[in-house]
């Protein structure tokens, strides 16, 4: 029933081809587990961090538009892979590395180490992410329907740098409190999801053992009767 390293696999184990194989398995149990309260952080907990970077991101691609004045301008373009993507991004590679991770014991990492592991993705693709690709599509936008005074590309990347920089500074303090929340956020969701899968890990290997327990004695009674 449980999830195990090779060398610790019964002689009649379900075996699994691959980490793929695994990974659909453990993720069947979770969603089709019927106490929501052991499993909420894993089935919920990417998909919450997902929308807490796309709403980061729909908040740098605000910031940016209404900086460089740009009204309707190139809105689909730039809210697509600025304000959805992040929480795409975020909500799969949280998943993976994270999630699945736990559940298949594929690492040896610690709790920190994955709170680490989970704030540095959700800052990367929720902060890094969109505020490089927010300022870029603004400054282009704004060049190409001149609604704002914008330095050409030809006159380097330090001015270019030089102008985003004194742009992006008075939003400085938001960048720090969004950053704040992603942290906070990934931490304490990540903190759950082991304490979910710890729990259903116990759950299962105690399944397993009332079910060895069953068959013992149902073995015994054969060989009495």
């Amino acid at each position: 029933m449980a999830l195990r390293k090779s060398s610790e696999i019964p002689k009649d184990a379900v075996a699994f081809a691959d980490e793929g194989d695994a990974a659909l398995y453990i993720w069947d149990i979770v969603y089709e587990w019927d106490k929501l309260s052991q499993t909420w952080a894993l089935r919920f907990g990417p998909m919450i961090l997902g929308g807490i970077n796309a709403m980061c991101g729909l908040t740098i691609n605000k910031y940016y538009r209404h900086r460089f004045k740009l009204g309707p301008y190139g809105y689909l373009s730039s809210a697509i892979p600025i304000c959805l993507m992040p929480g795409i991004l975020t909500t799969l590679f949280h998943n993976y590395l994270i999630s699945t991770d736990m559940l298949l014991m594929k690492s040896k990492s610690c709790p920190i180490c994955y709170e680490t592991k989970a704030a540095a993705i959700q800052s990367g693709f929720g902060l890094a992410y969109p505020l490089l690709l927010g300022s870029t599509a603004a400054l282009l936008f704004a060049n190409r329907y001149s609604s704002f005074r914008v330095p050409e590309l030809t006159e380097g990347p330090k001015v270019m740098l030089k102008f985003l920089t004194k742009h992006t500074k008075p939003f400085t303090g938001t960048l720090i409190y969004m950053a704040a929340i992603q942290v906070a956020a990934s931490s304490i969701l990540t903190y759950f999801e082991m304490r979910n899968s710890f729990k259903l890990r116990h759950e299962l290997l105690e399944i397993e053992k009332k079910l060895l327990q069953e068959r013992g004695e149902e073995l015994n009674n054969e060989i009495i009767n």
